[in-house]
């Protein structure tokens, strides 16, 4: 019998279940219902096909039937290759995502996943809550007012409420529309919402820089890999984004990063997400085959839902969150109700966070400072790879590294720092000048080797705690040059 261990007789119920049976015969379509079972405020319809009619006729015919007989909630699933209709005649009433975040019953389950990701609901009334991490990467469609931007913004509420920007950071691209703005200054952004597609493109090249730093480092520090913060990346309507790439170059550059982030990223505890309206293989531009995850919002075309799922079906669902998941964790095809957060909920519950994370200190974080990706706009090709913004990275990243053994040591010179980091006296008094400007180190006495002065990690400034968390270099590690300074 499927789901169900027994028929639990109620006369209402029976009058319905032969009102469905006769309004399906109506439409062409004949079935019988074997068996039912009421939970809380719907029930659930097991179906047995008769004669000629298929499984198709039943999801096919389910709105019609629902019109017919006036009823508030009538959803056809297949669950273990048994027909279910989920039915009601009372207005459904879910928890609105800031209930779930709020709820005590939830707190240990969202504890335990990296990436908690509160979906919605199954067809029971029950909440689904997922980690992304355990996805690795995601992809979400669905066209105007079917629930995909809801869903996209539950999806970063979900992660930033419960943890915090030592434990994940989050990069938003969102050039085509304006759904990620409200995220506007929350402090797990590595850098503003983009908005601008250029600077998505110099964003992109620094992340997939971060993925090689982050994989090499894997390989030479464990220890420090395993701190650092998860990263997601959220492209909200993403063909805008190709589209917008002026030339073959940029494109070609473009999507060659992507493509690396989403082969390799969950090797650097990176996460994509790519959003998109009308998804198609040809505008996605991307082989998606390296995205397992897939949510359909119901969508305008079939072609569109067997771009996300890789089968048609979702150009059939009801709209306003109710959608099909598809990650391997599940096995089959899911249909769930997707949670809901309104947009004065959103900026509560943002505000919230804000408050709740905005005065700790973030020495794990990973920063891309806007001197980075925010310049003139010149030809494409420098546009995108930005060969002076990776020189100067590379050469920030080596003054970090100056920086931190400089606190490991009571005196250094130029001579030191040449003989330590295999440079040329100019590059070296070029260092001790910057450690200077910072208050890292002393004024010059006579040929005497400068004093280094911070003696604890609450003497250093803010700006030097954001050059070495832009470089990835933590707390522990800062601390710990100071506290067995030679």
């Amino acid at each position: 019998m499927g789901y169900f261990d027994e028929l639990e007789y109620d006369v209402k119920t029976e009058e319905l279940s032969e009102k469905i049976e006769k309004a399906y015969n109506h439409y062409n379509a004949r079935i019988s219902i074997e068996a039912w079972k009421i939970l809380r405020d719907r029930t659930i319809f097991q179906l047995k096909l008769k004669g000629g009619t298929r499984e198709s006729h039943v999801f096919d015919r389910a709105h019609d039937v629902q019109l017919r007989l006036g009823l508030s909630l009538f959803v056809p699933i297949t669950v273990n290759f048994h027909i279910h209709l989920i039915v009601s005649d009372q207005e459904i009433v879910y928890d609105h995502l800031p209930h779930i975040l709020s709820d005590s019953r939830y707190e240990e389950e969202v504890t335990h996943k990296h990436l908690p990701y509160i979906i919605g609901y199954d067809f029971i009334g029950l909440p689904v809550i997922a980690d992304l991490s355990q996805f690795v990467h995601l992809l979400v469609g669905g066209a105007t007012n079917s629930g995909k931007t809801v869903g996209l913004q539950a999806l970063i509420v979900s992660i930033a409420y419960n943890k915090s920007p030592n434990q994940v950071n989050l990069i938003l691209i969102d050039v085509g529309a304006t759904n990620l703005i409200p995220f506007g200054g929350m402090p797990h952004l590595s850098c503003p919402v983009i908005r601008e597609c250029c600077e998505g493109y110099r964003v992109l090249n620094m992340l997939k820089d971060e993925m090689e730093r982050r994989i090499e480092l894997q390989v030479t520090g464990g220890e420090q890999f395993k701190k650092l913060p998860r990263i997601v990346l959220i492209i909200d309507e993403f063909p805008a984004l190709l589209a917008r790439a002026e030339d073959k170059f940029t494109l070609k550059t473009l999507t060659a990063n992507l493509s690396s982030l989403l082969q390799r990223g969950r090797h650097a505890k990176i996460h994509v997400v790519l959003a998109a309206q009308n998804p198609t293989i040809q505008n996605m531009k991307v082989d998606l085959g390296n995205i397992t995850a897939r949510i359909a919002f119901k969508c305008a075309k079939k072609n569109f839902s067997e771009t996300i799922l890789g089968e048609g079906g979702a150009e059939k669902l009801l709209g306003h969150g109710d959608m099909y998941i598809r990650v391997p964790q599940y096995g089959e095809l899911k249909r769930i109700q997707g949670i809901f957060i309104s947009q004065n909920e959103l900026r509560q519950t943002v505000l919230a966070i804000k408050i709740k994370y905005g005065k700790m200190m973030f020495g794990r974080k990973f920063t891309i400072k806007e001197m980075y990706y925010r310049q003139e706009k010149s030809d494409h090709a420098k546009c995108l790879v930005g060969e002076s913004v990776k020189g100067k990275r590379k050469e920030d990243d080596k003054f970090a590294k100056v920086a931190l053994w400089t606190l490991g040591r009571n005196l250094i010179s130029c001579n030191t720092i040449s003989e330590a980091f295999n440079v040329g006296w100019r590059r070296a008094n070029g260092f001790i000048k910057q450690l200077y400007d910072l208050g890292l180190v002393g004024d010059l006495d006579a040929k005497l080797p400068r004093k280094v002065l911070p003696q604890s990690i609450e003497e250093l400034t803010q700006e030097v705690m954001d050059i070495f968390a832009n470089n990835g270099i933590s707390r522990e590690m800062i601390s710990g040059a100071i506290y067995n300074r030679e």
